[in-house]
Order: C-alpha cells, then structure tokens, then sequence
C-alpha cells in the first residue's frame, strides 16, 4: 500500500504538461509549443534550446500576470 501512495505522488507531480521550444522569435522572445494546450510566446531571461522540451514553472518569465 505504501508503494502504490508514493507511486501515485510522484505521477501527480511529474505530469506537468512540457512545452518544446519551436524557435527564438526576438532576444528573450520564445515560440513555444504543446500538442494538448497548443501554442506559447513567452518573454524570459533564460537562454533555452531550441527543439528542447521545458515545464512553464521551471522557466522564469517576464510577462507572467
């Protein structure tokens, strides 16, 4: 019973949806994409790779509201 508990926690907090980074639009300015939410632009002072895939909460951004 306690295997299937940590097995259930840790496929809760690993199933944040992962966006791939299509393409650098400007300096700090990212294309990013995710089949089931669809497309992103984001501004961030991170350099991320292009064709990598990153969650939102592990990217600081500028225009977070």
């Amino acid at each position: 019973m306690k295997k299937l508990i940590i097995i259930s926690i840790m496929f809760i907090v690993g199933c944040a949806p992962k966006y791939q980074v299509v393409q650098e639009l400007d300096k700090n300015m990212y294309h990013l994409y995710n089949v089931k939410d669809g497309a992103v632009v984001i501004l961030t002072e991170d350099s991320l790779i292009i064709n990598k895939y990153y969650k939102l909460s592990q990217i600081e951004m500028l225009n977070k509201k």
